[in-house]
């Protein structure tokens, strides 16, 4: 999506964008604000969208940078958050432009790693961790490419069980191929970048960071299918959650 298509959506944000934080029922995203937020830290909120995380951020930071692509999302975001004085709004799409705000002690980065080309990706990633201090951290989550497999998997069974034959199952249990090999699995028609464990561990160990933690912050099915039967229940679908530091 781009600027024009964010500034769309910027006042159903809540009824059509998935809220990570508010299903992060282990309170894995809060443990790790809590953990950074030593007395004069600066965070950066990078795709901040409609402020969602911005209160968990200004409640513990001495001063948030709450950045985004797009204006309308940041006019939503600044009027929910008004009484709070240490938040600095900044209109930039940071795949294209220089960074205009900060390095931060804390970089909180929620599903905005997803575009599908390379070239538009790769520079979103190089100025989202050059936003980060030395010795700063990383907060990211990120599509699972193992729990997009788990859910066309789970599809699979639920053909099987009511009793299509096994290529038609396959069939219409399969993803989307077309670069399925770099991660790019099409959600509602849109291709969307998905991450391996593995992926990640190698893409910050060339950009200088280090992994502190990786884990899943699961979801019900009902976040892949508008009825699931009863019977699909754990392993549930999940985003990688990565907490890194900047080492170089």
């Amino acid at each position: 999506m781009n600027e024009r298509d964010w500034d769309q959506v910027a006042g159903s944000f809540e009824q059509e964008i998935f809220n990570v934080p508010a299903n992060d029922t282990k309170g894995i995203i809060l443990d790790w604000v809590d953990r950074l937020a030593v007395p004069g830290a600066v965070a950066t909120d990078l795709g901040c969208g409609v402020g969602r995380t911005l209160p968990m951020l200004a409640d513990r930071y001495e001063k948030v940078y709450a950045v985004d692509v797009s204006s309308q999302c940041l006019e939503v975001a600044a009027k929910a958050n008004s009484g709070r004085a240490n938040i600095a709004y900044v209109h930039a799409d940071v795949s294209e432009d220089r960074n205009s705000y900060p390095a931060a002690d804390v970089v909180l980065c929620i599903n905005t790693w997803l575009n599908a080309s390379l070239e538009v990706r790769t520079g979103l990633i190089d100025r989202t961790l050059r936003g980060v201090k030395k010795d700063g951290h990383l907060l990211l989550v990120v599509p699972s490419l193992n729990s997009a497999l788990l859910t066309a998997y789970r599809h699979l069974q639920w053909n099987l069980r009511d009793g299509m034959d096994a290529k038609e199952a396959q069939r219409a249990a399969a993803l989307n191929g077309k670069g399925l090999e770099h991660g790019i699995v099409h959600i509602d028609g849109v291709p969307t970048k998905h991450y391996l464990k593995e992926e990640l561990e190698a893409l910050f160990i060339e950009r200088g960071f280090k992994m502190l933690d990786i884990d899943k912050i699961e979801y019900p099915w009902t976040t892949e299918f508008d009825t699931p039967p009863k019977w699909m229940k754990a392993p549930f679908p999940w985003d990688w959650f990565v907490s890194a530091q900047r080492v170089r």
